[in-house]
């Protein structure tokens, strides 16, 4: 390894690109089967992204999100909480892809529907799309606090309550003396408006089924508020990976020995989470 390049150096590269990786599905994610189903296949858009497992870009679209499961567990956060965070997300997301949405029901008073569809859902089709639900609203969840947490950059001091360890947590503490660097600033901004997205679309998506029937066929709601959440969840990890460029240029960086896990880190490194 040191023949090639520093073995503290080449760890970081690798880390750096399977955030980079995770950042390329999360923001490709919700254009490429649309463009797949158009150019290859000119077959109606489902109203969901999950829709898509009825179309013909299904490998695409469970290929993805297993991929994602996959990069998400072999992921090591920073402490014990963003393990638990990122395995519950890749678990999630892989359960997502093996438990398939319900399938389109065709009315019977629709004399052509678009294909595939269903008369009506069996036993086993409704349970499965209960599950995929279910494992949708938890891998957003997950990736919406990921966001968050990427604007931790200190250990939460001893003797804060509940509400503001709560606050540390999610990366709303203040800030300290030394994280005033424009830069800093700037990074927090933007994974707070990611995490805030991601968890405002999963709230607008629930709150479609009280719209009227008419409203909710305007346009594809849920579509654009999964393929917002999903994408804003790719940029994120998008701006992560950059975070560790600095390392790269022979800078010092305050994660640098936790990152490449070479030596335990120190109580300074724990508490710099840029």
């Amino acid at each position: 390894m040191s023949q090639r390049r520093s073995g503290g150096d080449e760890l970081i590269v690798s880390y750096m690109h399977l955030r980079k990786t995770v950042g390329w599905i999360g923001t490709l994610l919700p254009f490429v089967p649309i463009v797949g189903n158009v150019i290859f296949f000119t077959a109606l858009q489902p109203d969901s992204m999950s829709g898509y497992y009825y179309t013909h870009m299904r490998n695409v679209f469970v290929g993805a999100l297993c991929a994602l499961g996959i990069f998400l567990i072999a992921y090591d956060g920073y402490d014990e909480v963003d393990r638990w965070v990122t395995n519950a997300a890749g678990i999630c997301a892989i359960g997502a892809a093996f438990c398939p949405t319900k399938p389109p029901v065709c009315p019977p008073h629709v004399p052509v529907c678009a294909a595939p569809s269903v008369l009506r859902l069996s036993t086993g089709q409704q349970v499965t799309g209960v599950l995929h639900l279910i494992f949708a609203v938890a891998t957003f969840i997950a990736l919406a606090l990921m966001a968050l947490r990427f604007a931790k950059t200190e250990k939460t001091p001893p003797g804060v309550n509940t509400a503001g360890r709560i606050r540390q947590a999610l990366g709303f503490a203040k800030p300290a003396d030394g994280e005033r660097q424009p830069r800093t600033r700037w990074l927090k901004v933007v994974y707070r408006a990611c995490g805030l997205t991601i968890f405002s679309c999963v709230v607008l998506a629930a709150l479609l089924n009280l719209l009227p029937a008419s409203v909710r066929a305007n346009a594809p709601w849920l579509f654009i508020f999964e393929a917002l959440a999903v994408f804003a969840f790719g940029v994120s990890w998008f701006v992560k990976g950059e975070t560790l460029l600095p390392i790269l240029k022979n800078q010092p960086h305050p994660m640098q020995s936790s990152v490449i896990g070479l030596q335990p880190a120190p109580e300074s490194a724990v508490a710099g989470r840029t």
